[in-house]
């Protein structure tokens, strides 16, 4: 991955890109390769076919682009952006920027249906929304513009043509061949879970020796000692007692079962667990609901004497948000907080509200833990797709140039405009220094912030960041098999983080790197092509609901677990549990004869 990070640093703006120039492992480009970024408009671009820049001798175009969120206000500054000005040139194009939040996806839709619509354009990702633009013949079939002409779009040709981008095709239209959207998945550079509790350092060292539970039975045990103590033990963020997942994470799930409920936004296994792991990809696999087996009841059993003890804190679903619980951890009388731990730059955000409320603090004030055993040492399972669907980028047919429209998104797949987006320009958004690469994060917020977009967060300029990738990740799409390239995106945030943020992130990716391979399982892609009729989002709607009625008043002790138990468990089964149970294990079964590569 470190070279596939140096050939996107690569300044190939100039010259195209040679392997050969690139040496070491160092992932960043080398000092030979840097070049000025003003002189786009003449370069040999990869975009628009090999070899020179075809894109200079066609007709200039303007291109309505439409993102979501953000905005266009600053309409004078959007005259002189440098890196938007540097596509434009790069492509010969002019580009309008189209974008919103309250109304959005009504707008476009609007405008899709009177023949207004942006010349490029998202949606969610939604099947059925893809499929009624497509019999509405509202949005063009790219695949006929990019098999007629490959070599003006050789990384889109790559792109569309390979095995598993033809099955999303088949799965949405029955058509592997017919391609009517760009698909944009979400990956992340490192596996995003919750389920690890952060720790008080000082509380740790004086109730726990310092120890860091490694079991859940320790875990409850922490808690106790917290709370004999007078702290708070654990405030698991769910501020309304409907967000299971990081209890779930944290104590179900290592103990072999889930008190979630599958819900129609999750994947269609949420709630479920393989009755036997060996057989995941088979004919003979089976996925068992365990929202109402007997192993969840002892589960809240469990959550209700820690509540009842204050092992968790009582605040929990009714503390307002987030904010409320790093309050109490903040002030010492929380002492640990669980909130989606497992991925880094989560963690960073209980870091820096830790040293806004006490300025004199350090790392060293928060431990942050490990994924829970059970107590015969088994870890929990994950089970996760490589990457998800997030979004599909359209062209509608009202597009006059919809060729001129593919070069544009051929050159922002092209390492060149990858590079553009996630670094910016040299002099400007960074700097060289030897072989690495310095940013200069206060330039990249000094042009987002005209866009609405202030946030000191990341180094990517806010256009075009969910195109290809919507986890807003550098794809090297040039050089890689496409699905290589999508479900192993880079992430820069090491290269632009210095200091203080860079410590707290390595921190937390060391830590995490200690477990995260005997927790986290990737299953076959196909398994995020699942779906279910949707007879069953009522159904699920229903056992969402019941579940977290029945749940709250019991971890709360409003109602007796024992009694209870059996109201909740007949009550789930007569809104259509089992019947769930049945289907979704039938969806898995079709995804994998009809999906698998």
């Amino acid at each position: 991955m470190k070279r596939t990070l140096k050939k996107l640093l690569a300044f190939s703006l100039v010259l195209a890109l040679v392997g050969g120039m690139f040496a070491g492992c160092s992932g960043k480009p080398s000092s030979s390769a840097t070049n000025s970024a003003s002189a786009s408009a003449e370069t040999v671009s990869s975009a628009g076919g090999e070899g020179k820049n075809s894109n200079a001798e066609r007709e200039n175009v303007t291109i309505r682009f439409s993102q979501y969120a953000n905005n266009t206000d600053d309409q004078e500054y959007m005259a002189s952006d440098p890196i938007l000005k540097a596509i434009e040139e790069a492509v010969n194009v002019t580009i309008e920027y189209d974008t919103g939040i309250e109304g959005y996806d009504d707008r476009l839709a609007t405008e899709l249906a009177v023949g207004a619509a942006p010349d490029l354009f998202p949606t969610w990702g939604a099947a059925s929304t893809l499929r009624k633009y497509v019999d509405e013949e509202a949005v063009y079939n790219l695949s006929e513009f990019i098999n007629g002409d490959p070599e003006r779009y050789p990384i889109l040709y790559k792109i569309i043509n390979h095995p598993t981008y033809k099955m999303y095709n088949k799965m949405y239209t029955g058509n592997e061949n017919a391609t009517y959207a760009i698909y944009s998945f979400s990956a992340r550079a490192y596996p995003n879970f919750n389920g690890v509790p952060a720790y008080n350092t000082d509380i740790l060292e004086e109730v726990n020796d310092g120890v860091v539970p490694s079991t859940v039975s320790e875990f409850v045990e922490f808690t106790e000692k917290a709370a004999d103590a007078g702290y708070s033990g654990w405030w698991p963020f769910n501020n309304k007692l409907t967000n299971w997942a990081e209890i779930d994470r944290t104590i179900a799930n290592p103990l072999g079962t889930s008190l979630r409920t599958p819900a129609t936004w999750d994947w269609i296994w949420t709630g479920f667990m393989p009755d036997d792991p060996t057989k995941i990809g088979t004919d003979e696999e089976h996925w068992s609901l365990m929202t109402v087996s007997d192993e969840s009841k002892e589960v809240v059993r469990l959550l209700a004497d820690m509540y009842a003890n204050n092992g968790i804190h009582n605040g929990v679903g009714t503390l307002v948000d987030e904010d409320d619980g790093y309050a109490a951890f903040n002030n010492g009388t929380l002492a640990s907080y669980g909130y989606s731990y497992g991925y880094y730059t989560q963690f960073k955000k209980l870091y820096d509200s830790w040293m806004s409320a006490n300025p004199d603090g350090s790392l060293a004030d928060i431990t942050l833990g490990t994924a829970l055993k059970d107590d015969e040492g088994n870890w929990m399972q994950i089970y996760d797709v490589p990457v998800y669907l997030g979004s599909h980028y359209f062209i509608p047919t009202s597009c006059e140039y919809p060729e001129r429209v593919l070069d544009l998104v051929e050159f922002l797949a092209s390492n060149e405009g990858q590079k553009l987006i996630f670094c910016g320009i040299e002099g400007l958004t960074y700097t060289m220094d030897g072989d690495d690469i310095v940013f200069d994060i206060e330039e990249i917020t000094n042009i987002n912030k005209h866009y609405g977009y202030p946030y000191q967060d990341t180094c990517r300029y806010v256009w075009f960041t969910y195109l290809f990738c919507t986890s807003e990740m550098m794809l090297d799409l040039e050089d890689n098999d496409w699905w290589e390239a999508v479900t192993t995106p880079y992430d820069p945030t090491m290269d632009w983080a210095t200091g203080e943020d860079k410590e707290v992130f390595q921190y937390a990716l060391d830590t995490v790197q200690e477990f995260v391979d005997e927790i986290y399982v990737v299953i076959p892609s196909y398994y995020g092509m699942a779906t279910l009729d949707a007879e069953w989002a009522d159904v699920q709607t229903k056992l969402y609901e019941i579940t977290n009625r029945y749940l709250a008043q019991m971890v709360g002790g409003q109602l007796d677990i024992d009694t209870g138990w059996e109201q909740y468990r007949a009550e789930y089964e007569a809104a259509g549990g089992p019947g769930l149970e049945e289907a979704v294990n039938e969806a898995i079964a079709i995804a994998r004869t009809e999906y698998s590569t």
